[in-house]
């Protein structure tokens, strides 16, 4: 249990020294106790800007917000416009005439019962304002910073709730737009035939291939034969073939059937093996806009391959790079997030293109 002051109060002023006739702003604020049990009930018809008087001061309007609650606590707050008019005041701290607010505390009983304590009063503390000085004697900080009102906090806080609310609408149409896209993205995704479920996309082809190479580049390591050089150009021609964007054939796998030559064997899990081929050659990457070095790497291991005299020299380590490179661009290419990207932006044009229609 900690016994505090049924309410308190302070005053504030806009400026700590006036002219003779120019209006000022005087603020009163009190806090007063609210609880479940206790509730104080201040008097608050003397301090209606109508009805107050503050001597030598004359009140020529004021405001009266709206009250703060919190735990505990209500907040409430008179602001008066003030002038002063005085000839013997000059250099003169005038204080601000004393102002009591009377004040019962209300209790709750076993019952619910409410029981009103007898009528308090408590005494305003001190202020003042000099008339055309710096600042009055009584001031503890000349610094001390203006303090926000209660209208201003209210309308803060009603501008914070519009903006909430703005925002909370637009994050939704942006839900909306994105479930649509995505329903987009998803029918664009859906197969439309059984021979097209029937087919493996990109990835899975292109990652074969990248293994392909790996195998060969390191059985190559102790010289190149007929079989590794043709292993190594079937899988340069279905990297050539996405490169140059042409169809890659895929056959499915017989049960006990030998892959034959130019055939890079895909094993997928539901599918069993597939038998993919490409139809990339040195002269249809010549015309394409093909990666760089995918031509002569081509020529250079058909030569090795299907030449009068086989050679396997330097030209065939080099075009070996050259398809581990352009392997590589590839998989970057059609990775699953750049898939994604190609799709929304397709859902966003077919998007536009209903709106306008």
């Amino acid at each position: 249990m900690v016994e505090v002051e049924p309410i308190t109060c302070w005053w504030r002023t806009s400026t700590s020294a006036v002219r003779s006739g120019e209006p000022f702003g005087l603020t009163l604020t009190c806090a007063v106790v609210e609880t479940e049990a206790n509730k104080v009930v201040p008097d608050f018809s003397k301090l209606d800007q109508t009805v107050v008087q503050l001597p030598p001061f004359e009140v020529i309007g004021g405001t009266h917000p709206g009250d703060l609650v919190t735990p505990g606590k209500r907040f409430f707050q008179y602001d008066y416009r003030l002038r002063l008019i005085a000839e013997d005041a000059f250099g003169n701290d005038v204080a601000i005439p004393p102002l009591e607010i009377s004040y019962r505390i209300e209790s709750k009983v076993t019952g619910g019962d409410v029981t009103q304590g007898r009528d308090q009063s408590y005494s305003l503390p001190r202020a003042s304002v000099r008339l055309i000085s710096l600042v009055p004697d009584d001031t503890s900080d000349i610094r001390e910073a203006p303090v926000s009102m209660f209208t201003g906090i209210e309308n803060r806080e009603s501008r914070a709730n519009l903006m909430q609310t703005v925002a909370g609408v637009l994050f939704g149409l942006a839900g909306v737009v994105a479930i649509v896209m995505l329903i987009g993205m998803l029918r664009r995704k859906a197969p439309k035939s059984a021979a097209a479920a029937a087919h493996l996309g990109p990835r899975p082809i292109l990652g074969a291939v990248a293994k392909e190479l790996d195998e060969v580049q390191r059985a190559s390591r102790g010289g190149w034969t007929p079989e590794l050089v043709c292993r190594a150009l079937a899988a340069l021609r279905i990297a050539g073939a996405y490169a140059t964007n042409r169809a890659v054939g895929q056959i499915p796998a017989k049960a006990a059937e030998i892959p034959r030559e130019g055939v890079v064997v895909v094993r997928s899990f539901g599918r069993g093996d597939v038998y993919v081929s490409g139809a990339a050659t040195a002269e249809s990457a010549s015309f394409a806009s093909a990666p760089a070095g995918l031509a002569d790497a081509l020529r250079a291991l058909t030569v090795s391959r299907y030449g009068r005299v086989e050679k396997f020299d330097s030209m065939a380590d080099e075009a070996m790079q050259t398809a581990i490179r352009v392997t590589k661009e590839q998989q970057s290419a059609h990775s699953l997030i750049k898939e994604w990207g190609r799709n929304f932006t397709a859902s966003v044009v077919d998007l536009r293109r209903k709106v306008w229609s």
